[in-house]
């Protein structure tokens, strides 16, 4: 019981406590101008009657979905191919780690740079290529701007779930690999037969754990668009973002996130359900 004391403080101190306070001050009219006042729920009326919210909200889903499905798919054939390796694994296997690495900033300033359609290694690769006939400006675009703000995050999103996935690889009984070529199964056969069948539950929890935070991913973002062009990449981190620093509005920012943290914890307890299914089967 005494053991328990000093983790049970440090949660009260860095958990509770915060918490609390956010979830007072979204019920507050709390801003540069006006005292502080109990507002009741005007903070939440606001923000759900706020066309920038359902903006947001949109782009948000969008960017997640992205990011989370890029993600999925290249960790899915990196940890596969990283557990054939004998030779020079552990070489390889920290260089894949590299992006994660790589400051989120950074990444996002570095492959801004990367799309650049004067100097950009992107634009030039597909002009090389004939795939383009004229440097495309992606930033101008919305579409196209979401686009490659989903390939930054998503390149740093990718080694953390790849490890996630591989540890789940080397668990699986090597003798059901050898199993299934000497039936004459090839390399497809025992990713599908195998490797993704018993590898569920590493694989959701990957998911889970990518897709939170992508949803509340801003510094990628904030590096490449600064939430533009014409809010085409305004998520929930810039509208939390521009309430606090722009706006000085802390009320409907603490509403704001609020809202953010019931949604986190609504995706995260469905995917949980959903790996508790898998678990039982």
């Amino acid at each position: 019981m005494m053991l328990s004391l000093p983790g049970a403080f440090v949660l009260f101190l860095w958990v509770i406590v915060p918490l609390g306070i956010l979830v007072v001050t979204s019920f507050l009219r709390y801003d540069n101008i006006h005292p502080v006042v109990f507002a009741g729920l005007k903070n939440y009326e606001f923000v759900f009657n706020h066309r920038i919210f359902w903006l947001s909200f949109k782009n948000t889903l969008i960017f997640c979905a992205g990011v989370t499905s890029l993600t999925l798919v290249v960790s899915l054939i990196l940890a596969h191919s990283l557990s054939r390796i004998n030779r020079f694994a552990s070489l390889f296997r920290s260089l894949s780690m590299f992006p994660w690495a790589v400051p989120m900033v950074v990444s996002g300033f570095m492959w801004a740079q990367m799309f650049n359609p004067s100097f950009g290694v992107i634009n030039d690769f597909f002009l090389r290529m004939g795939i383009i006939s004229k440097p495309i400006g992606i930033f101008g675009n919305p579409s196209l701007a979401m686009i490659g703000v989903i390939f930054a995050d998503a390149w740093t999103r990718i080694p953390f779930m790849t490890i996630i996935i591989l540890a789940g690889l080397e668990s699986i009984d090597p003798t059901l690999y050898e199993a299934a070529r000497v039936d004459g199964a090839d390399s497809l056969q025992l990713f599908s037969r195998i490797s993704l069948p018993l590898n569920k539950k590493a694989t959701m929890t990957g998911i889970i754990i990518t897709t939170i935070f992508s949803f509340r991913t801003i510094d990628t973002i904030f590096s490449m668009t600064f939430g533009g062009p014409a809010k085409g990449t305004y998520t929930f981190g810039f509208y939390i973002l521009d309430n606090i620093y722009r706006f000085f509005n802390f009320g409907v920012a603490g509403a704001m996130s609020i809202i953010l943290l019931i949604l986190l914890l609504i995706i995260g307890s469905v995917f949980i359900y959903q790996t508790l299914r898998i678990e039982k089967r």
